[in-house]
């Protein structure tokens, strides 16, 4: 057995020890339904015996995967197309909103602005209002 074989043969234990765990199933559970003992289960899952195809498929079965599920040690993606287009969709859609709460608040600033803008010209307006009385009174204290 050369050590690629041996690599993917561990990783697929590796995948089968992990989601019997994860559905909470003992080594007992699968190897009742392989129809084995646990010691001979065990030694699947360690490595000491080989996995057979038609115990591959039962253990595939018992923990509700599929076969190609248990060897890659996740749930293929079927339609990678449709996938990324429904990604594609839900990134414009988060966008758009994005945008749209950002061109509200750009609306939101220019109003204070010009809410800001119309204070400062009322301000400017009375310091010239100011600026002419005081003149006037300073040239009545002149004559």
């Amino acid at each position: 057995m050369d050590r690629e074989t041996r690599t993917d043969e561990n990783t697929i234990r590796e995948n089968l020890r992990k989601a019997r765990e994860k559905r909470g199933m003992t080594q007992s559970d699968i190897a009742d339904s392989l129809d084995i003992s646990v010691t001979a289960y065990q030694k699947i899952e360690s490595g000491k015996t080989r996995i057979l195809n038609k115990n591959f498929s039962k253990c595939a079965e018992t923990l509700g995967m599929s076969i190609q599920e248990l060897v890659v040690g996740f749930r293929p993606v079927k339609d990678a197309e449709a996938t990324i287009a429904d990604m594609k969709e839900s990134y414009g859609m988060r966008m758009r909103v994005q945008e749209s709460g950002y061109l509200q608040e750009i609306q939101r600033r220019d109003r204070e602005i010009e809410r800001l803008n119309g204070i400062i010209k009322d301000k400017d307006e009375t310091i010239n209002t100011q600026k002419l009385l005081i003149g006037q009174l300073m040239g009545r204290f002149k004559d």
